[in-house]
C-alpha cells in the first residue's frame, strides 16, 4: 500500500512539472507571437503617418473596393510607404555622415595649424641654445675692442699693441660663432617658411569641399521643396480618401508616391554630396599622415 502510495505521488509530481513546462512554453509562444506580430506592425506603419481619422477613412475605402481594386490601391500604397522610409534612412544617413564630416573637419584644421610645431620649436630651441652658448665670447670680443680703442685714445702703442694681438686672436673665432648662429637662424627661417606653405597647401585642399558644401546647401532646399510637395500631396491624398472615389483615391496615391520618391531622392543626393566632403578629407587626412615625423 506504501510503495502504491508513493508511486501515485510520483505520478502526480512528473504530471504538475509537465502542465507547468507546457503552460510556460505556450506562454512564451505567445510572448513571441505577440513581438512578431507588434514588429511586423510597426515596420509596415513605417512609411505613412495618417493619423487616427484619416486610417479610417482609408481603411473604409479598402473595404468598399472589390479584391483587385483593393490590391491595385494597396501596393500603391505600400510604394509611398517604400519611398517614405528609404526618405527617413537618407536622412539618418545624412545626420551621421554629416556628424563624422563635421568632427574630421574640426580635427584636420587642429592637425594642419600644428604641423611641423615640434620642428620648429626644436629648431628655434637651438638658435637660442647657440646665441646663449656664445655670448661669453661675443662680451669678451666687445670687451676688447672697447679696450682697443681706448689704448688708441690715448697713443699707447704697447697697450694698443698686446690688445691688438687679443682681438686678432679672436676674431676668427667670433666670426665662426656668428656663422653658426647665421646657418641656425637660417634653418628656422625655412623651416617655419615650409610650415606656412604646407600649411597653406592643406587648407586650400580642404577648402576644395567649400563648393560641395555650397551644393549641399542648394540641395537641402530642393529637399524642404520636396517634401512640402510630399506634404500637400498627403493632404490631397487624405481628402480622397474622405470622399471615398476609389478612381480619385489611387490618383492622389500616385501622386503621393512621386512626391515620396522625389524627396527621398533628393536625400540621397544629399547623402552624395556629403561623401564627396568626405572623401575630401580623407585626401587631407592621407596627405598629413605621410608627412615625415
Amino acid at each position: 500500500m506504501m510503495e502504491q502510495s508513493n508511486v501515485l505521488r510520483g505520478q502526480l509530481s512528473s504530471f504538475a512539472h509537465l502542465i507547468f513546462r507546457s503552460r510556460l512554453l505556450i506562454g512564451l509562444v505567445i510572448l513571441f507571437s505577440a513581438g512578431t506580430i507588434y514588429f511586423a506592425s510597426t515596420a509596415g506603419a513605417a512609411g505613412i503617418d495618417l493619423g487616427v481619422t484619416a486610417q479610417k477613412a482609408w481603411d473604409s475605402v479598402l473595404n468598399k473596393a472589390d479584391a483587385q481594386t483593393k490590391l491595385t490601391l494597396k501596393q500603391a500604397y505600400d510604394k509611398v510607404g517604400n519611398w517614405k522610409t528609404q526618405e527617413q534612412v537618407w536622412e539618418q544617413k545624412i545626420k551621421t555622415l554629416h556628424a563624422a564630416n563635421t568632427a574630421e573637419l574640426e580635427r584636420l584644421r587642429v592637425e594642419i595649424r600644428q604641423i611641423d610645431d615640434a620642428k620648429v620649436a626644436a629648431l628655434a630651441e637651438k638658435v637660442k641654445q647657440t646665441q646663449a652658448r656664445y655670448e661669453p665670447l661675443f662680451a669678451l670680443y666687445s670687451s676688447v675692442n672697447r679696450q682697443l680703442d681706448a689704448a688708441k685714445a690715448i697713443k699707447n702703442k704697447e697697450w694698443s699693441a698686446a690688445i691688438r694681438t687679443q682681438a686678432d686672436t679672436l676674431k676668427p673665432v667670433v666670426q665662426v660663432a656668428r656663422e653658426d648662429i647665421r646657418i641656425k637662424k637660417k634653418e628656422l627661417a625655412e623651416a617655419r617658411k615650409r610650415k606656412t606653405a604646407e600649411i597653406k597647401r592643406l587648407r586650400a585642399m580642404l577648402a576644395g569641399a567649400d563648393s560641395t558644401k555650397k551644393q549641399i546647401q542648394t540641395a537641402k532646399k530642393q529637399a524642404s521643396l520636396a517634401k512640402e510637395r510630399y506634404s500637400n500631396a498627403l493632404q490631397q491624398f487624405k481628402q480622397s480618401t474622405k470622399q471615398s472615389q476609389t478612381s480619385r483615391v489611387l490618383s492622389s496615391l500616385n501622386t503621393l508616391a512621386s512626391a515620396a520618391e522625389k524627396w527621398a531622392g533628393s536625400k540621397q543626393n544629399i547623402h552624395t554630396l556629403e561623401q564627396k566632403v568626405s572623401t575630401t578629407y580623407v585626401k587631407v587626412r592621407q596627405e598629413i599622415a605621410k608627412r615625415p615625423k
